[in-house]
Order: C-alpha cells, then structure tokens, then sequence
C-alpha cells in the first residue's frame, strides 16, 4: 500500500516551546488511522503542518506524494479536512454556505487540476447535495447556520471537506459537541468512506472512538510520537490477561502463588485476574481442579486500548 502521508523528523516549535518533537508519521492507503494523545499533545499543530497551514521548524512532509508546503495547492485538490472548531457564516444556510465556499476556491483548484493529466483529473464541480446528504443534513439544508447546534456545524464542516470525491481525509475531533446519536453516525460516516476507498486520519482524545473506529494508532504525548502501528499491536505490548473464576477464591490463589508463581488479584466482579506469564492455560486448570477447586470460568483478555494507553504514556488526563 502507497503512504499517503509521510512525515520525517517533523518538529515545530514557538520560542522555546517544542510543541511537535521530530514526529515519523506513516500513514498506508486504506487505512483509519487514529492520531491519539491528550489535549495539548501537539496533535491539532502536526495537523495543520499536513495541511500547509503552518510551516514546520524542521523537518520533511510528503502528503499524497507531494511535498508540503510546497505544493500544498496540488495536494489539497484530493484532502478534505477539518481542523479545530468549525468557522461558518451564522446568517447563511447550509447550502447557500457550502455554495459560497465552493466558489471561493474555484479559481485555485481549477489551476490545481490543469496540471494533472487529463484522464485523472478529478471533478472541478461540487455536489452539494451529495455532502449534505452524506451528513444527514439534507433535510435541514435551508435552515440557518445560527439555528444549528453545534454537533451539526460540525457536520457542515465535514459536508465542506466532501464537496468534491477525496482520496485523504483529515479531521482533527470530528465529533466534537455532537449528542451520542451524532457520534454513532459519524463514525458510520467515516467507516463508509473508508469502505468506500478514502483513507482517514483523525486525532481524537476519545479512547472508545479511535478503539471502535481505526485499523492504525499513533500516540502522541509532549510533542513526539510514542507508538505507531496497528491498533491491534498497541494491545498487544501489554500481556494477556487470565480471568479465574472458583469456588474458593482464597484456595485458588494460594496454589496459583505457590505452585505457579504467579500474582492473582480479585477484579470488580469478583474474578481472579492474573498475568500468566509462560505458564500454559490447561496447566492451570488441571492444577485448580486436581486440588478439588471448582472452576466455573477460565479465560483470557487482551489489555484495553485504554490500559495500552496508560502502560505506554504513564497517564490518562485528558484521555476518556
């Protein structure tokens, strides 16, 4: 799979404030690729340095094949993206907005395209009824900006980043303010276009989204990327979890200690959980039941995302 954005030693600092810390991004074709740290992390600011918005310190940007910022114009004909909150024009309707902001960059994306060879030009017209029907807005399209909340001034800013077919798409908290119903068909939104062969990025903070949402993670904390691969791998640095249900817990964990070495703990729900090291599952289940100890539950969980997390940053503010 291609790299659609490609990041080497990307830093950028304000004065003495190192806000992003020589950053190796890779991100494939295909994928939704989840951008998670806390707030503050430098996740918006390596955002916005993608996207040409802001020149980096140092470093390399590679985004689509093209080089950022230098030729930010002809990327930009391919990306959609929202960045930080949404800036609309309060008297205007959705569609009359999205009307207006498709002139406004007209011109430039009309140079854009007469670079690239004629039989992969992408289109020069938007459609904006598909956007604002792709983000359940279409029937409130003639509505006022000021009358909509602000999970749907999110979805408007999305309907602008698709106006037209995108190869990459970058949102940075895309559902920010929306209601849980907003959040569940954002993330159906996304899943689709991805089905669809868009690939994603998205920064969040939210642990249970970029969990349910991406195939690949990359955890930023203080400026530098401290993990990146697939989301499965993240879990995976951390142990398998055994979760021991018996008849006599205070039995059970004396054998487990004695005859295994091992360290069980009562959960929540009144399980011994334990990391099992290299002992094999069936060893300890023969041991519990040969010392006549009930064993009514035997299994093993992978670590959450979350413990992942915590194992890997040594925190969890601002992540939820």
């Amino acid at each position: 799979m291609a790299e659609l954005i490609s990041t080497s030693g990307l830093t950028k600092s304000y004065g003495d404030k190192l806000a992003v810390d020589a950053v190796d991004l890779s991100v494939h074709e295909g994928s939704v690729y989840g951008f998670l740290g806390p707030n503050g992390s430098g996740k918006t600011t390596t955002i916005r340095m993608l996207l040409g918005l802001i020149f980096p310190s140092a470093g390399a940007i590679e985004v689509l094949g093209h080089s950022v910022p230098k030729e930010t114009t002809r990327v930009l004909v391919d990306v959609g993206a929202v960045v930080e909150g949404p800036g609309l024009y309060p008297t205007l309707s959705a569609r009359r907005y999205l009307q207006r902001m498709s002139r406004y960059g007209r011109g430039e994306r009309r140079r854009a395209i007469a670079s690239i060879a004629p039989g992969e030009r992408p289109a020069l017209a938007p459609d904006i009824d598909a956007a604002l029907e792709m983000v359940g807005l279409a029937k409130v399209g003639n509505r006022r900006v000021k009358a909509y909340s602000l999970g749907m001034k999110q979805r408007l800013s999305l309907a602008n980043a698709l106006l037209y077919p995108r190869r990459l798409l970058i949102l940075d908290e895309p559902t920010n303010g929306m209601d849980p119903q907003g959040i569940v068909e954002m993330r159906e939104l996304i899943l689709r276009l991805a089905a669809q062969g868009t690939t994603v990025f998205v920064s969040s903070h939210i642990l249970s989204e970029i969990e349910q949402l991406c195939t690949h993670v990359g955890v930023i904390q203080h400026g530098r990327l401290l993990f990146q691969g697939e989301i499965g791998e993240l879990r995976g640095q951390l142990p398998a979890r055994l979760a021991v249900g018996t008849s006599d817990q205070v039995a059970a964990r004396e054998l487990l200690r004695s005859r295994f070495g091992l360290q069980p703990r009562t959960d929540e729900s009144g399980l011994l959980v334990m990391d099992r090291g290299g002992v094999a599952i069936d060893e300890i289940a023969a041991a519990l039941v040969g010392a006549g100890i009930g064993l009514y539950r035997l299994a093993e969980d992978r670590s959450t995302l979350e413990e992942a997390f915590v194992a890997l940053t040594g925190e969890a503010s601002d992540v939820s």
